[in-house]
């Protein structure tokens, strides 16, 4: 991968982040504005990235050539997506917020445990999703905690 395309892969994943942090700190701070409610904002905004996340080990899993394993990812992928589509429609917050925690975490699991076997390269990627999901699952956590 070109030099140039990891730092945009970079610079999109941590601007991917900001909704997530505007959203928090809105929330912990009773922010309201247009009939928008932060918690709301952010429960949308973390099952779009979830189900993006889930529709890119696709993408991975169809660059490699055929294995078994790929069916299996292609299968739990879609899985997490459907979780993160429940999360967003249960009105439930709390219980929206771990399951769309529980999808960050599967698929990062998913992510180092299956398609690091089966992907040839060990680019920078890996690393950049731990840091970006250890921020997400910390945001979902802020967004569980009780307002301070």
């Amino acid at each position: 991968m070109r030099n140039s395309s990891s730092t945009l892969i970079k610079t999109l994943g941590f601007l991917g982040l900001i909704p997530f942090l505007i959203s928090t700190i809105a929330f912990h701070f009773d922010f309201y504005h247009y009939g928008f409610h932060a918690q709301s904002v952010f429960i949308a905004y973390s099952a779009v990235i979830l189900s993006f996340l889930s529709g890119a080990i696709w993408g991975q899993v169809l660059e490699q050539p055929y294995q078994a394993k790929g069916k299996l990812l292609l299968i739990a992928s879609n899985v997490v997506a459907v979780g993160g589509w429940i999360g967003l429609i249960i009105q439930q917050p709390h219980l929206s917020l771990l399951l769309l925690l529980c999808g960050y975490i599967s698929l990062f699991w998913l992510e180092v445990r299956w398609l690091k076997a089966i992907r040839i390269d060990q680019s920078f990627y890996p690393n950049l999703r731990f840091i970006l999901t250890i921020l997400v699952c910390a945001m979902h956590l802020l967004m569980l905690y009780p307002k301070f």
